[in-house]
């Protein structure tokens, strides 16, 4: 039971610091940490105890058809094959499907493509935490102290994004249902698991048999290193999507709503930046939690009219958007700035020779 307390103090902070890269990127329609917190106790909770259940009757069932006991080898390469990636990004796809179905978010965007990598990769992160403490206090058990480090360094360090990866395409696939109005929307989600799966299937494949030949692991580490390129890349390119959109929705209100120095700060690249919101409002005209506020709603407002520009705008919409304006424009009578204002240049006299 010591290596229990160990392997979390291993774990945990490691976990934490990559919530908090993958959180971070959602900067212009963020979730509600509820939400958040919701989407990591079922990766931890729900969807690993569902996966062991149902990976050990796929183990059970592999064993027989085999003819080989469920501890051998070639069982439990072909389960972690064959088995754990459909039951495991399953799992863990129902946490979405649940996030999707039963929360509400006022404009489609805040349950969009970015919000949807964002959802996924926590929940992966979840599952992560309790696998990896399950396999680094069984390999010490089995092996000793060292051997649980170097499981941590390669299942945690080098390998620590690989279900954040998998179910980020599943979570993409849920924001693309989100936003999309055409038919094919239904299919987003189904699309998103596949390749999830996909992924999942093609690391283990690797993990399970090319490492036996002594070539595997590099091949594994190579591949983990693809797929964290792609989780970083598509939070980037989606987080840079987002920008466009709300510095194309807000560019026509400045001078009536906004002005240019709230709109220059609120719209910066630096958005993204971890702790640059609290950073920024902090020590504002009207106080940070008014500030936020307002921000908010600008945000909102700008995904607004984005819809309405490109021709998505739904009934649902007007009544959002008058509401957006009139906070707004409330927040701005009672002196909520969200950046100060430029200091004129004072002329100076001329000087007299």
């Amino acid at each position: 039971m010591v290596w229990i307390p160990l392997a979390l103090l291993l774990v945990v902070p490691l976990v934490v610091v990559y919530f908090i890269i993958i959180r971070s990127m959602d900067r212009y329609s963020p979730a509600p940490w509820w939400q958040l917190i919701v989407c990591i106790l079922w990766g931890a909770v729900g969807a690993a105890l569902l996966s062991v259940g149902l990976d050990l009757a796929g183990q059970w069932l592999i064993s027989q058809m085999m003819n080989q006991p469920m501890d051998s080898a070639p069982v439990i390469h072909a389960t972690a094959t064959f088995v754990a990636p459909p039951v495991e990004e399953t799992a863990k796809a129902l946490g979405l499907l649940a996030i999707y179905l039963f929360t509400k978010r006022r404009v489609p965007e805040s349950h969009g493509p970015l919000s949807g990598v964002v959802y996924g990769g926590i929940i992966g992160l979840g599952f992560t935490l309790t696998e990896d403490v399950i396999y680094i206090v069984q390999m010490s058990n089995a092996q000793g102290a060292g051997a649980g480090a170097a499981l941590f360094f390669v299942r945690t360090i080098l390998l620590g994004f690989g279900h954040a990866s998998f179910t980020a395409f599943v979570g993409l696939g849920f924001g693309l249902w989100a936003v999309m109005t055409s038919g094919w929307r239904w299919v987003m989600p189904l699309a998103g698991l596949a390749v999830g799966m996909a992924f999942h299937a093609g690391r283990n494949l690797f993990a399970s048999y090319l490492v036996l030949k002594g070539a595997g692991l590099l091949v594994v580490l190579l591949l983990q290193l693809m797929m964290f390129g792609i989780l970083v890349g598509l939070l980037v390119w989606l987080a840079r999507r987002d920008r466009q959109q709300v510095m194309a929705g807000l560019q026509g209100l400045i001078g009536t709503l906004i002005t240019r120095a709230e709109y220059d700060r609120i719209t910066s690249p630096w958005m993204l930046m971890p702790g640059w919101t609290l950073f920024t409002l902090t020590g504002l005209p009207g106080g940070y939690q008014a500030a936020r506020e307002k921000q908010t709603y600008l945000y909102q407002l700008a995904f607004i009219r984005q819809r309405a520009a490109t021709g998505l705008a739904s009934p649902v919409v007007d009544p959002l958007e008058a509401e957006a304006i009139a906070a707004i424009q409330l927040a701005n009578a009672r002196g909520v700035r969200l950046a100060p204002e430029p200091v004129p240049p004072t002329m100076q006299p001329p000087v007299m020779r």
